[in-house]
C-alpha cells in the first residue's frame, strides 16, 4: 500500500529531531499542527518498521476519539479495516500495531507497566503530572536493534504538567538525574501551520480576541502565562533583567521562609531610592542544618546590612519548650559579624500578600514599568518560574492554591512566601517609602490578630 504524507517545514523539523531524541516536545501554542504530526509520525513509524508497536494517548476517551481515531481513518482510510474497535488498536499487515488509549486518572498509567512500545505519543502532555509521564516512559522500550524508542509529546501552556514541561523543555533546567541530550523542544505557532490558516483565515483572529493571559499562552506561546495563573501580569521579557549594579544608597531587605524537611527559602532584594525592588538573590534548599543555612545567608549578603523578615514559625519554642530557632539564627549571625542584620517577624497575611505582589509586578506610570524586577540568575529564575506557576484558588479567588515542592525541593510556593514577606513588611508600593509601623496602636494590634488568624488558616 502506498501512503503519501505531507509535512510542513516545522512539522518536518520536529519529525526529524524526534527520531534521534528520546523525548521531544512539539508545540507550545495553539494551531501549530501538533495532533496531525502525532498521527502522521505514527503511520510512518509503524508502516516503515514491521513488528513494532506505538501508543497514542489523550486525557479522555472523547478527546481520543475526536482528535485521533476518527481523524486517523479520514487521513488513512485503509487503516479502518485493520482496526479492532474493542481493543482500540490498529493491526497493520506487517504485524505492527497502533494502540489508542487515555489516562483520565494518574493511576491508569500503571496498566502499562510491563508492556513494550517503540513509540509513545502523548497529545496535550500538560494535562498530566510529570510523574505519570515518567512511569509511562518506562514502557517506551524495545528489543529490536533496528529502531530507537522515542516519546513524542505535544501541548500548550497551562495544566497540571505546565511547570515540569516548562522547566525541562522550555527553560532547559534539569535535575541531576536528567540528561539534557534526552530532551528537545520544537516551538510551533499557528503561523507555522499554513494548512490551517488557509482553510480557516479567521482562526488567528479568534486567538487574538481571547483574554490577555490566554492570548499570550495560545497565540504567543508564552509559558509564563496560562489559564488560572494568579500572576498573569508576569512576563519574562519585562520582569527578568540582567544583573545591574545598584546604587550605594540601596536598602537591602530579605524575606525568609524557614524549613528543614519542608524547603526553606531566602529572598534578598535591593530597594533603590525611587522604591523599585530588585530581587537579586534566592537561596533555597531542604534537609540543611541551621548552621549551613546561616552560612549560606551570610554568603549571599556579601557583608551588606539587611533587614530580614521571617515566617513566625522561626519563633516557635524548640522541643520540650527549649530555645526557638530564632535564637540559634541570631547567635550564628552575630558570630558571623552580622549583629546589624536584624530578624523581624514578617507580616504574613496571605491574601494581602498576594495582592502586594500583584501591585509590584503590574506595569505602572507612563513608562509602563513594574515596581519589581528579577535578576537573571539561575536561582532567581527558578523562583520566578514557581511564582509564574501559581494558580488562583477556586474556593477563594483572592488567594493562590498552596503548592508544595517536589521531593528534591524544586517548585512550590516558598519563593512566593518569602517575597510577600519582604514586600508586606518593609516596602509600601504606593508611597515607595518604607512602611511606618505604629507600635501599640489599636490598628497595629488588630493587624497582628488578623495575621495570626490568617497563619492558622493557611497551615
Amino acid at each position: 500500500m502506498e501512503i503519501t504524507i505531507k509535512l510542513q517545514p516545522k512539522q518536518r523539523e520536529a519529525y526529524d529531531k524526534s527520531l534521534v531524541t528520546p523525548a521531544l516536545f512539539f508545540g507550545g501554542a495553539k494551531g501549530g499542527g501538533k495532533s496531525y504530526l502525532v498521527r502522521a509520525r505514527e503511520m510512518i513509524r509503524r508502516m516503515g518498521n514491521p513488528n513494532t508497536h506505538g501508543l497514542i494517548v489523550r486525557k479522555t476517551y472523547p478527546e481520543l476519539m475526536a482528535n485521533h481515531i476518527r481523524k486517523f481513518f479520514v487521513e488513512y482510510p485503509e487503516s479502518r479495516k485493520w482496526y479492532n474497535k474493542s481493543e482500540k488498536t490498529i493491526y497493520y499487515p506487517n504485524h505492527s500495531t497502533t494502540e489508542f488509549s487515555y489516562l483520565q486518572s494518574p493511576d491508569d498509567v500503571y496498566t502499562y507497566q510491563g508492556r513494550e512500545y517503540e513509540d509513545i505519543s502523548v497529545d496535550e502532555v500538560t494535562q498530566h503530572n510529570w510523574d505519570t509521564i515518567k512511569i509511562l516512559q518506562s514502557s517506551n522500550r524495545t528489543s529490536n536493534p533496528k529502531i530507537k524508542p522515542t516519546m513524542f509529546l505535544t501541548g500548550n501552556p497551562g495544566g497540571v504538567g505546565h511547570q515540569d514541561v516548562k522547566r525541562i523543555f522550555v527553560d532547559r533546567q534539569f535535575k541531576p538525574n536528567e540528561d539534557p541530550a534526552d530532551y528537545a523542544f520544537v516551538q510551533a505557532f499557528v503561523q507555522d501551520n499554513g494548512a490551517l490558516t488557509s482553510a480557516d483565515p479567521n482562526y488567528v483572529k479568534r486567538l487574538q480576541g481571547l483574554p490577555e493571559h490566554l492570548r499570550k499562552a495560545y497565540l504567543d506561546g508564552d509559558w509564563n502565562i496560562f489559564a488560572g495563573q494568579a500572576f498573569a501580569e508576569l512576563s519574562y521579557h519585562i520582569h527578568v533583567i540582567d544583573p545591574i549594579e545598584l546604587p550605594p544608597n540601596t536598602r537591602w531587605v530579605a524575606g525568609f521562609d524557614p524549613g528543614y524537611n519542608h524547603p526553606f527559602s531566602f529572598v534578598l532584594a535591593g530597594v533603590v531610592p525611587d522604591g523599585t525592588v530588585y530581587i537579586t538573590q534566592h537561596y533555597a534548599g531542604r534537609l540543611k542544618e541551621t548552621k549551613e543555612i546561616v552560612d549560606g545567608i551570610v554568603k549571599h549578603l556579601r557583608g551588606r546590612q539587611c533587614d530580614i523578615y521571617a515566617g513566625h514559625d522561626l519563633w516557635y519554642p524548640g522541643r520540650g519548650g527549649g530555645p526557638s530557632e530564632y535564637e540559634a539564627y541570631r547567635e550564628l549571625l552575630d558570630q558571623a559579624g552580622h549583629r546589624d542584620t536584624p530578624i523581624y517577624k514578617a507580616k504574613t497575611a496571605h491574601i494581602q500578600g498576594v495582592a502586594q505582589i500583584r501591585k509590584y509586578i503590574t506595569l505602572k506610570n507612563e513608562a509602563k514599568k513594574p515596581l519589581m524586577y528579577f535578576f537573571k540568575t539561575d536561582t532567581v529564575i527558578d523562583g520566578f518560574n514557581t511564582l509564574s506557576s501559581l494558580q488562583f484558588d477556586s474556593r477563594n479567588p483572592e488567594d493562590v492554591i498552596k503548592m508544595d515542592a517536589d521531593g528534591d525541593g524544586i517548585g512550590g510556593d516558598d519563593f512566593a512566601d518569602s517575597t510577600r514577606y519582604l514586600l508586606m513588611s518593609r516596602v509600601d508600593p504606593n508611597s515607595r517609602q518604607p512602611q511606618k509601623v505604629i507600635q501599640f496602636s489599636g490598628q497595629a494590634i488588630l493587624d497582628e490578630l488578623l495575621e495570626g488568624a490568617d497563619d492558622l488558616y493557611n497551615r
